[in-house]
């Protein structure tokens, strides 16, 4: 359960977190989905992620401190795809917001309702992007973000709750918001509490593996909610660390991570490839881990993959676009090391 403070004991309510999530229908785009539609994304969906883009970045900076000490993914290239989601929320907002203004009107306003849904969405652009430029639109206006995959969404959801559990002085602010907030806003300011944005992530998680093949994202979910366990101050160990820790492992097997994408010429880009690497040895490194701490045998043993360790390069530069390994920046110094390279995950994966 959540304990919701309230200035009165009517407002202070204990509610399970289950009631807390969205429900199913908000996966689906249509108002009655047929049996072939799968659970997407939708702009219903993402308003369950109240972040503001102040705050999103502060969640962004607690989430980058926490991957310094546990390394695996490109952090700079998530957030971008993070970015993007976002933009591609708003402007689905926008649109739904247009086309319900249309379709509510007479048949003598079907004109007038194409154009205020029009005028709304552009004020929506410049609220959330700045004013238009004075150069055409056909000029200035990139491609709109594609449609996130509810894997990457439930990883976003895993992040920002463990961007918001480390981060003690975001509680606090939390608990201020929550004592100050009307009883009937109890619901939406849950929405930002880490343990409901981690059982909204799970949740996520849950419905895009009955309807997909496993992807990346799904990984990287997964190591995100082991992270969230790791940090989550409990005297106890997670009952689920060790399961869940299993499966990472059974569906990195799945989708052959224990293979080195070189083995599969031209099946992989150069950043694929690449992250793929990263994730078997994270996932390597985690069964080691937690199954020695928990006194049970490891799943993977050295002789069951060819993965090869991951290149040492400069995240700041490496992007999907590379078709060559961008060598990691001289430091400045012994003392001011380069924060950009990916040096520190190498020495942790010859540790094992």
């Amino acid at each position: 359960m959540v304990t919701l403070p309230g200035k009165a004991s009517t407002c202070s309510l204990e509610l399970p977190i289950p009631l807390l999530l969205p429900p199913i229908s908000a996966y689906f785009a249509a108002q009655s989905p047929s049996p072939d539609d799968a659970p997407c994304v939708t702009s219903r969906l993402m308003a369950h992620l109240p972040f503001a883009p102040r705050k999103r970045q502060r969640l962004y900076d607690n989430v980058e401190d926490v991957l310094k000490m546990h390394p695996c993914f490109n952090f700079k290239h998530f957030k971008d795809r993070a970015e993007a989601m976002f933009r591609w929320g708003s402007e689905a907002d926008s649109s739904d917001d247009g086309s319900l203004d249309s379709s509510s009107s007479g048949h003598s306003s079907l004109e007038t309702g194409g154009m205020m849904g029009g005028q709304k969405a552009e004020l929506a652009r410049a609220i959330f992007f700045g004013p238009p430029s004075a150069t055409p639109v056909s000029a200035s206006k990139g491609p709109s973000p594609a449609k996130p995959t509810l894997s990457f969404f439930a990883a976003v959801a895993a992040a920002f709750a463990l961007g918001t559990l480390v981060d003690r002085e975001v509680a606090d602010e939390e608990a201020r918001i929550h004592a100050a907030a009307q009883c009937k806003n109890t619901q939406k300011d849950s929405a930002s509490y880490p343990s409901v944005l981690l059982a909204l992530s799970q949740q996520a998680l849950a419905l895009f593996e009955k309807t997909n093949s496993y992807d990346l994202d799904f990984l990287v979910t997964m190591i995100l909610h082991v992270l969230y366990m790791l940090h989550d101050s409990k005297a106890r160990v997670a009952h689920n660390l060790l399961p869940d820790v299993g499966k990472m492992v059974n569906v990195a097997r799945t989708m052959g991570l224990d293979a080195d994408p070189d083995e599969f010429p031209g099946t992989f880009n150069l950043f694929d490839a690449e992250a793929r690497r990263r994730l078997w040895w994270d996932i390597f490194y985690y069964d080691l881990f937690v199954s020695d701490y928990m006194g049970r045998s490891a799943l993977i043993s050295d002789t069951e993959h060819t993965t090869r360790l991951p290149m040492d390069v400069d995240e700041d530069v490496f992007t999907p676009a590379c078709t060559s390994i961008p060598l990691p920046r001289s430091p400045l110094s012994l003392l001011e090391p380069n924060v950009s390279d990916f040096k520190y995950f190498g020495l942790k994966c010859r540790y094992i």
